[in-house]
């Protein structure tokens, strides 16, 4: 009888990524891994480097860009592109990696929504000469605090 292999970490399958790939392990690389994973939600490279200040770790603007970006090759994190903002990213998840996102365009709240049907009907879609890797649909319109505060305003008006 055969056991199942464990998962493993982020932590071993960055290293093997690293080891693969020729790069160095480094203490801030991984630093940067550890809060990657332990953040909820979207965040900026700045917001990130911030974070690592607050936990007494400062590193460089261009380490954690760096970091990031071999954090996504490797499929521990997702870079997202919302409009016209600087590109975000958030920890990958064997759980829910796809999900959507609703965006108000009148004050920026990013909602994520889980929609198996449609989650299915994208990733049947097969495209010419393209392997899907993961996928995000964006939606663009107004939330409901700000159609209640725009519904406000226009009834001060009457």
């Amino acid at each position: 009888m055969r056991t199942a292999k464990p998962t493993p970490t982020a932590e071993e399958r960055f290293a093997e990524y690293l080891r693969s790939n020729r790069k160095r392990r480094t203490a801030e690389r991984f630093a940067i891994l550890d809060r990657v994973m332990a953040t909820q939600g979207h965040f900026s490279a700045e917001e990130l480097c911030e974070m690592m200040r607050r936990d007494d770790y400062p590193v460089s603007v261009a380490t954690v860009y760096a970091t990031l970006e071999l954090l996504v090759n490797c499929g521990l994190a997702v870079m997202r592109r919302f409009a016209d903002k600087a590109n975000l990213y958030e920890r990958a998840s064997a759980s829910a990696p796809d999900h959507h996102h609703l965006i108000c365009t009148s004050c920026g709240k990013i909602k994520e929504v889980r929609d198996q049907a449609l989650t299915d009907l994208i990733a049947s879609r097969r495209f010419a000469g393209f392997t899907q890797s993961y996928f995000s649909l964006n939606i663009y319109g107004t939330c409901g605090a700000c159609n209640r505060k725009r519904r406000g305003k226009n009834d001060k008006e009457k």
